[in-house]
């Protein structure tokens, strides 16, 4: 309990009281100080000034008459007191007159007092009265130093004085402040021991033996009550201790138990483990070869209409079909390689390989595409560049992979055409500024059932062969190009898609 950092309370108690008393007694002592110092200073200066009235009237007949040897006289009667030390009479401005002992210099700011009154100037040790002399000739002053040691002198011995009082009353109070501790902390000190005893030896049946009706007695009792309580819950721990101990034994056996069938079945964890294991290799390695097969059949769906289409003698109907059997190879191509993609972007792994991209381009591409669904549907497509419809030789370039980027679209516009009812409308409006926009609407509201997971995976309705990752696919790949895309659907305004690029993307070439 005692340690280098322990201050007794009694210390504290008596530092206290004698820091105070000091504390007042400086107070004390200083402004008396300065009160003395005041009262002197006012004094000298009333003498002063008293005695220069007095000389300034005798002065002004010698200074009348142009008479220096009778104001040198006249002065000489300042012999007479002790403090004086010089006095000058200076007439015509500046011009000295008259001296006695060492003539004090006239001050510049003398010329400028016209008004008959004394001027005092203090210094640490002197003081000197400047007055005007009522005499005929203008300009006449006079300046008289009087030297304060004797009034220093005195207020020294007064202060002496004081510092000899001062410290007999803090004696006084080291005395009474001793007393004090002794009669309010031993107690308090004789408790402390008790307490330190009774954390020492834990022995809460000891009591501490004080009587007063102040608070140290009533803190005593107390103390003394705690105790008692104390020494009841220590039997009670005790009680709950043997207790414990026997229901941890038993939770110790039962763990043991319980991590001998854990032990066993993570045994049986890992041997599933590993058959899980080998049917995903399995399932992978069959996944692998399915896309080389269906890659090496679509070789002939696009191989043999770009042979057709190169060899020509085909009508302008026959080269029509042909290029949407090839946009279908190439299209079931994109599908095939946008699984693995979708995985790659799923777990954050995938390199995006950006450049400019005409989305214009894409965008009539996907037009064409969708020609047959559009005709079967009776479905409109319309697409717009900055609010004007899009002929085909404009430009709208973003930063992205072409493939991904007219995967995307493609999901978007064929949602919206598989939404829209026959007569209905599909507008994609492309708008610049300096973020990029991408919208497809159409006028048929999402249902409400899946409005708010819209763009998860697997999140389909209506559809008897949608599979749920056309919309979950193109927010994939807009958030992989550092794009937002964002759906608003009401049942009057139909539903608007809409990806906004990071960028204003770069400029394309032009065609």
């Amino acid at each position: 309990m005692h340690d280098d950092r322990f201050t007794p309370l009694g210390r504290k108690l008596v530092a206290a009281i004698l820091g105070t008393s000091l504390l007042a007694l400086v107070l004390a002592f200083a402004l008396n100080l300065l009160f003395a110092i005041h009262s002197h200073e006012r004094e000298a200066a009333q003498r002063a000034r008293s005695l220069t009235s007095l000389m300034a009237s005798s002065l002004a007949a010698a200074a009348d008459f142009d008479d220096p040897d009778a104001a040198t006289e006249d002065l000489a009667a300042l012999a007479l007191i002790s403090e004086v030390s010089g006095a000058a009479v200076y007439v015509d401005g500046n011009v000295l007159f008259a001296a006695y002992g060492e003539p004090p210099p006239l001050p510049d700011q003398a010329q400028a007092l016209r008004n008959g009154e004394p001027v005092v100037e203090m210094h640490l040790s002197s003081l000197t009265v400047i007055r005007p002399v009522a005499s005929a000739s203008p300009g006449s002053w006079l300046v008289v130093t009087v030297s304060l040691a004797d009034q220093w002198a005195a207020m020294w011995r007064s202060l002496l004085i004081a510092l000899l009082i001062m410290a007999g009353v803090f004696a006084v109070c080291i005395r009474v402040a001793i007393r004090f501790r002794r009669r309010l902390t031993d107690p308090l000190t004789e408790l402390g021991r008790a307490v330190a005893d009774i954390t020492l030896n834990e022995d809460y049946a000891r009591r501490v033996e004080y009587r007063s009706d102040d608070e140290i007695g009533m803190l005593v009792v107390g103390f003394n009550a705690m105790l008692e309580k104390i020494g009841q819950r220590d039997a009670e721990l005790r009680g709950h201790r043997q207790y414990l101990e026997q229901m941890v034994e038993e939770r110790t056996r039962q763990l043991e138990i319980s991590g001998q069938e854990l032990e066993r079945k993570n045994l049986m964890l890992e041997a599933e483990i590993r058959r899980r294991t080998k049917a995903e290799m399995v399932r992978d390695e069959v996944e692998r070869i399915n896309r080389h097969d269906l890659k090496s059949s679509l070789s002939l769906v696009i191989g043999y209409p770009e042979l057709l289409l190169t060899e020509g003698g085909l009508n302008d109907q026959q080269v029509k079909s042909v290029k949407r059997i090839r946009a279908a190879g190439y299209r079931m191509l994109d599908m095939i390689r946008n699984h693995l993609d979708m995985f790659k972007m799923e777990h954050g792994i995938y390199s995006l390989r950006q450049k400019p991209v005409d989305l214009v381009e894409t965008a009539c591409a996907l037009e064409e595409e969708f020609a047959p669904l559009l005709a079967s549907l009776g479905v409109s497509l319309n697409i717009e560049l900055d609010e004007a419809e899009v002929v085909g030789v404009e430009q709208f370039a973003v930063r992205g992979e072409e493939p991904l980027l007219r995967a995307m679209l493609r999901n978007l516009i064929q949602n919206a055409i598989e939404a829209s009812n026959r007569g209905g409308l599909v507008l994609m409006r492309l708008e610049n500024g300096p973020r990029k926009r991408v919208s497809v609407y159409n006028q048929t509201p999402v249902p409400a059932e899946i409005r708010h997971r819209v763009f998860d995976k697997y999140v389909t309705h209506g559809k008897e062969n949608g599979t749920g990752l056309g919309t979950y696919f193109a927010a994939l790949i807009a958030r992989t190009h550092g794009a937002n895309i964002v759906m608003r659907t009401d049942d009057q305004a139909g539903t608007l898609m809409t990806v906004v690029f990071r960028d204003a993307g770069p400029g394309m070439p032009r065609r």
